[in-house]
């Protein structure tokens, strides 16, 4: 399994973040199901959608991503597969032929955000670990920024088959972003690969090794980003995964150091 990492050429001297080959540990492919009760349930692929629906008789499943508000929502069909990534909510069979209104909607948001805060925790932690190491203020979480993200990596998912996303294309924001074949990466693994990036920075010359980049490091650790939010999609056709962080403000700024 490869990984390449890039972060926005909005960065100084010798730091360009452009693709940074590397080994990766595979994670198995995996669906997160949202039960009634808001519990979350992970499922190790191949599954068919009856696969949970047979253990749930009195609820039906849908996929997040063809629920809109005023619709009914869609049943997903017993004999179709689940997808790598996909949060799916089981909702009870008397909400089948009722349309969604927004107070449902965003309970259900609700839910989903409650289950999936471990990966946040995780981003987080592997973050600030790094950044405790250089003496740097920890990052905190930002739901604006992760929903960013999360539009974004669908996104690139839908119409770009999982490919780097053009981040310097009038974003406000920093970036980082890693594509890795094979499988799904949890977040320790996408960060912990661009920290390997660390080896190539010299803090002393603020500058990267000669040949190599260093941009996606410094900006896991640039002191003047305050906040963090991620997201990861995976392409099930090409075999592929893109996970993309969002700091604000932004860092590798040309001239300045990051710590």
């Amino acid at each position: 399994m490869g990984a390449c990492a890039s972060t926005p050429t909005r960065t100084r001297n010798g730091s360009r973040g452009g693709p940074a080959g590397s080994d990766m540990i595979r994670r198995a492919p995996s669906s997160i199901v949202i039960h009634v009760d808001g519990r979350m349930q992970e499922l190790k692929l191949p599954k068919q959608a009856k696969h949970i629906t047979s253990q749930n008789p009195n609820n039906f499943l849908c996929n997040s991503e063809t629920m809109s508000v005023g619709t009914c929502v869609p049943n997903v069909p017993e004999e179709e597969e689940l997808q790598p990534g996909q949060i799916y909510f089981l909702l009870p069979l008397c909400e089948a032929q009722k349309p969604l209104s927004l107070p449902d909607l965003c309970a259900l948001a609700i839910k989903a955000a409650s289950a999936l805060g471990k990966d946040a925790t995780e981003y987080l932690k592997a973050h600030n670990q790094a950044r405790a190491a250089v003496g740097v203020e920890p990052l905190k979480w930002s739901e604006f920024l992760a929903n960013a993200t999360s539009r974004l990596v669908r996104y690139q998912r839908d119409n770009k088959a999982c490919n780097f996303a053009n981040l310097t294309s009038g974003s406000k924001y920093g970036g980082n972003q890693l594509w890795a074949s094979g499988q799904s990466v949890t977040p320790t693994m996408v960060v912990d690969t661009w920290l390997k990036e660390k080896d190539f920075y010299n803090h002393t010359g603020n500058s990267c090794v000669p040949n190599h980049s260093c941009g996606v490091y410094t900006q896991v650790v640039w002191k003047k980003s305050l906040e963090l939010g991620c997201a990861q999609a995976t392409c099930v056709k090409d075999q592929s995964s893109l996970s993309i962080c969002f700091y604000n403000p932004p860092g590798n700024v040309i001239g300045e150091s990051p710590y």
